[in-house]
């Protein structure tokens, strides 16, 4: 089984440690294929023995992400003509095995799937007043509380040509199956250097706004245009919100149950397939990480 992960990086260094350290356990770092975006230096440096990849950052457009996803998918499918799978994530999306073989690479070599990619189950780790300060703790022993997430239930793992959604949430023109014993756990909200990195992130956005709005020919600027790096603190407290009214699923024995929730909730869109996030946040679930995950991430 060749196996490669991917992520494209701006900035991110605590979480690039974090991706580096967590994927380097499953696969050599020169499987890892890093996109170092505008080519800082220090990701150069927490990257080193990873494949990197430098592209410019010149000027941030308000179509960024559109254009950032679909480099990605189309590296990605680059990397599958050398590699059986190749995942693909944001670098602050971390893959969990819990299933019973010796790990992900004898898991994904024996699975059988006629999609396009399997998902894991997403799950959202949201701050709490339980969580323990200690930053010597693994992530999963210092946050343990998280939503059961359709957003973070990502087609991440291709096995075959796919068109991701922006945010790489879904596919376009593709199938993707979703596999109880891979779990996803988002860790944006509980980054040590959360306020500093949104803090950023709002002047990126009034900028490319302000000059969009000042060219000749500016681009029509959606509603959401990147909401989550606008307005931090409102996105962050309305996830803290939903785990507030959220019922608890017993993953002692699985994350099985997680997946049937998800799974009822995907739906194809015109081209698009996704986890549709309506259903679950009218009856919201989530976990708590189990004694014996802890020290995964």
């Amino acid at each position: 089984m060749k196996l490669a992960f991917l992520t494209m990086v701006w900035r991110d260094y605590w979480l690039l440690e974090k991706w580096v350290a967590h994927n380097s356990r499953i696969v050599p770092k020169r499987s890892l294929y890093v996109i170092n975006h505008g080519g800082d230096p220090e990701v150069d440096r927490i990257a080193q023995g990873c494949n990197l990849i430098h592209v410019p950052r010149d000027e941030v457009t308000v179509d960024l992400t559109r254009r950032r996803w679909t480099l990605l998918g189309q590296i990605t499918n680059g990397l599958l003509a050398f590699h059986d799978r190749v995942i693909c994530t944001d670098v602050d999306e971390f893959l969990v095995y819990c299933g019973e073989k010796s790990g992900l690479l004898a898991h994904l070599e024996a699975k059988l799937s006629e999609g396009d990619a399997l998902s894991p189950v997403g799950l959202n780790l949201i701050p709490t007043e339980h969580d323990d300060a200690d930053m010597t703790l693994p992530v999963l022993a210092r946050h343990r509380h998280a939503l059961v997430s359709p957003k973070y239930t990502k087609p991440c793992i291709a096995r075959s040509e796919v068109k991701y959604t922006i945010g790489g949430h879904g596919l376009i023109r593709g199938r993707f199956e979703i596999d109880p014993e891979i779990l996803l756990f988002h860790l944006h909200y509980v980054t040590p250097d959360y306020t500093e990195r949104m803090a950023a992130r709002q002047d990126i956005v009034r900028d490319a706004k302000a000059a969009n709005d000042a060219a000749d020919d500016p681009q029509k600027v959606p509603g959401r245009f990147w909401i989550n790096w606008s307005k931090p603190d409102m996105i962050r407290n309305k996830e803290i919100e939903i785990l507030s009214r959220a019922r608890p699923v017993e993953v002692a024995e699985g994350f099985g149950e997680c997946a049937d929730i998800l799974r009822a909730a995907v739906v194809s869109q015109g081209r698009k397939t996704v986890v549709d996030s309506a259903p679950i946040n009218k009856d919201p679930r989530y976990v708590l990480v189990p004694e014996g995950m802890k020290d995964r991430v």
